[in-house]
């Protein structure tokens, strides 16, 4: 608010002395030159002469005032006032002393005798008023300035002064109100807009806002609070590009602004540069060593780039500074889920739960580490606990969804993907995770359409070139697949695109374009000779050939330049299952393990291959705990069926496949292993419907066997 400046008035001279008359005469000329030092000692001189004037105290008490020594203002203003108890504007002045000195009860104490003296004077009212303001009575202020407008109802300060206190009693539609009218009188005033912008932000009206701090800005550049709060403007309304401009300018007018190195951090992280938002965090700290929120967040963006150790070191400060700090605990522990450390992420988010239980994101976190330590039923009710408190982030129901695949329950997966898309709708996770679960089912028409969302958002996303390229084929869209992968090899640099060379191979192979699927192959390996996905690739046209030895010497490549990718060993075990090597599968299967202990299903592929070498024991052993695993995967009912048919135990082998194809009635597998098994039983019209049916799904080798057994 303003600062009322106090004012030499030339009053009459009054001579008590010539000498004294000549000082008092020569003091007021340099008050009036703003030569304030030399008034003072010529009031002083006066007074020595004649120290019952009570103008000499008044104007020497102004000269200090204006040169900001209010101390020694009231103490002359108190001489005045005993000299002359009904001095003219002695409390007034001496009031502005007090206000000055932040003694606000004196300053009201003043204002109100010099209210009683000139009850009509609206300027006592409004500088009452900006002292009940500085003491916290926001309300005695309000009532001041309604006062003091009675009196001058076309002065604009009174209406924007009080805007501000109706603002600081949380009123801010009233404040806006108070607002609108300073603007009618008064217009161009930055001030005035830039009140008014914080007040549209404090009711949520962040459009209103920013179209105020661009007034403020009109008329005021310079002000750096205003290009911050209207950053803030742009961020609630998920403009973070113009949010991060504006903290920019805000920097350069003023790099010292509190808090901004902290807003700057946060909105950098929410467009995902989160070494930006590091780079900002370690300036806030700079500025600000002590404070526990700025290591809080600058370890969540390391957290997000994957420098877990970083972003723990920096929780561990947060902790220490903050005892007690349950955000720091929860995000230690999520820390702790990325770097494996499942028990002790417990630990943290167990604290931060006793700490803040109303806290749904720490069921969150905790339900992450839950279903990483298999408890799949802990996982799903902290999940639903997490819900249950409105948590809005996509990725608790992403992580939800999983569990409820695992659990077969793919209605309510759905539901969650969908949920998470709601959520975030520009977020590519949600759709991702959805085209993923749709390919598990063979919806490859709503995992196309996913991955292809994925592209419309992020053109440069090479993973959902790849992906849907992948489904495509899956889905027998070949020629598709091929214009896809084209599509990207042409937007990446040569360097990376040799996996996209060989997965536009295995495309044209399945159109029968043997030659042109080598080429592509040839191509890739000639960019990187040590793409293990060109050997993989290559791999998958020479089985389709059943050229499996030459299958088998790509694999062999891909797992020698890189012996830590699980799909290879088990792509030969599967090959070496056709050419009924089981001791051989049986080793790539313990290799798939050994790379890969999450490869759940390579349990039940284990125990088929364990069932054809006689070893009963070690096959009841994997079948057993696969079925601890993944009660209800179709694949492991498809494996002990076949394992029990080998067996000679058809009905047991027919119960487990008919379950096989409840679970998932898009497995072309269930459906070619049921249709051989009745088949074999002589029931040639229900096993040639089922092993349609497989072809219809995908399945080359039921190809084959309808011409066989159903022509």
């Amino acid at each position: 608010m303003k600062k009322l400046l106090l004012i030499i008035f030339f009053l009459p001279f009054y001579v008590f002395a010539q000498t004294a008359d000549t000082y008092l005469q020569s003091g007021n000329q340099k008050a009036g030159a703003k030569n304030y030092e030399g008034a003072i000692a010529d009031f002083t001189k006066a007074i020595e002469l004649n120290g019952k004037d009570a103008n000499v105290y008044f104007y020497r008490a102004n000269a200090y005032g204006n040169l900001h020594n209010d101390s020694a203002a009231v103490k002359d203003f108190n001489q005045a006032l005993s000299i002359n108890p009904n001095y003219p504007n002695g409390y007034y002045y001496r009031a502005n002393a007090y206000n000055n000195l932040k003694e606000y009860a004196k300053a009201i104490s003043d204002y109100d005798k010099a209210i009683t003296i000139n009850p009509k004077n609206a300027d006592l009212y409004h500088y009452r008023a900006n002292s009940k303001s500085n003491s916290h009575d926001y309300n005695g202020s309000i009532a001041d300035f309604t006062l003091a407008i009675g009196l001058t109802p076309n002065n604009a300060d009174l209406y924007e002064y009080r805007g501000v206190a109706k603002s600081n009693t949380g009123d801010n539609k009233a404040a806006i109100a108070d607002y609108d009218m300073a603007a009618g009188l008064k217009p161009g005033n930055s001030d005035l807009y830039y009140y008014r912008a914080n007040a549209k932000g404090n009711i949520n009206d962040f459009a209103g806002a920013a179209i105020d701090y661009d007034l403020a800005l009109k008329y005021n550049p310079n002000n750096a609070n205003a290009y911050f709060y209207r950053g803030n403007a742009k961020s609630n309304m998920g403009d973070y590009t113009g949010a991060v401009a504006d903290y920019k300018k805000a920097i350069a007018i003023n790099p010292k602004l509190p808090n901004l190195y902290y807003y700057m951090g946060n909105v950098m992280g929410n467009i995902t540069d989160y070494n930006g938002a590091i780079d900002y965090f370690n300036k806030a700290i700079q500025l600000d060593s002590t404070n526990a929120e700025l290591y809080m967040y600058r370890g969540k963006a390391e957290s997000n780039i994957n420098d877990k150790a970083s972003a723990i070191n920096d929780f561990n400060q947060a902790i220490q500074i903050r005892k007690g700090y349950a955000d720091a605990y929860m995000n230690r522990a999520d820390a702790k889920v990325g770097m494996k450390d499942y028990n002790g992420a417990l630990i943290d988010v167990d604290t931060a739960l006793q700490l803040d239980p109303k806290n749904g994101y720490n069921y969150f976190v905790r339900g992450k580490a839950k279903a990483e330590l298999k408890d799949t039923t802990g996982a799903l009710a902290d999940f639903n606990l997490a819900a249950a408190d409105n948590v809005r982030d996509g990725n608790l129901y992403i992580a939800r969804a999983d569990i409820k695949i695992k659990l077969k329950n793919y209605t309510g997966a759905v539901l969650d993907f969908d949920r998470a898309i709601e959520l975030n709708p520009i977020s590519t996770n949600p759709y991702l995770s959805r085209g993923d679960f749709r390919v598990k089912v063979k919806d490859y028409t709503g995992a196309i359409a996913d991955y292809k969302k994925i592209v419309e958002i992020d053109p440069k996303n090479a993973e959902a070139y790849t992906k849907l390229g992948n489904t495509m084929i899956l889905a027998g869209e070949y020629s598709q697949a091929i214009t896809v992968f084209t599509s990207a090899i042409a937007a990446r640099p040569k360097k990376k695109i040799a996996d996209l060379y060989a997965r536009r191979g295995v495309a044209k192979g399945d159109m029968n374009n043997v030659p042109g699927a080598m080429a592509d192959y040839a191509t890739a390996l000639k960019i990187d000779s040590t793409c293990g996905q060109a050997y993989i690739s290559r791999a998958e046209t020479k089985t389709m050939l059943k050229d499996y030895d030459g299958a088998v010497k790509d694999i062999d490549s891909a797992i020698h330049f890189n012996q830590n990718d699980d799909v290879p060993y088990f792509m030969r075990a599967n090959i070496r299952m056709k050419l009924k090597n089981y001791q051989g599968a049986v080793d790539d299967y313990n290799s798939v393990l050994f790379v890969n202990i999450d490869n759940t299903e390579t349990y039940a592929y284990r125990g088929l291959a364990e069932a054809m070498i006689n070893d009963t024991a070690s096959m009841n052993a994997d079948f057993n705990y696969a079925l601890k695993l993944i009660p209800k995967d179709d694949i492991f009912y498809i494996k002990r069926g076949a394992a029990e048919l080998y067996m000679n135990h058809s009905a047991v082998a027919l119960k487990d496949f008919n379950y096989a194809i409840a679970l998932n009635p898009y497995s072309d597998e269930a459906y070619l292993r049921r249709g051989m098994l009745k088949i074999n039983q002589a029931d040639k019209t229900g096993g040639c419907t089922d092993l349609n049916k497989s072809v219809a799904l995908g399945s080359r080798d039921a190809v084959d066997l309808v011409k066989a057994y159903c022509n």
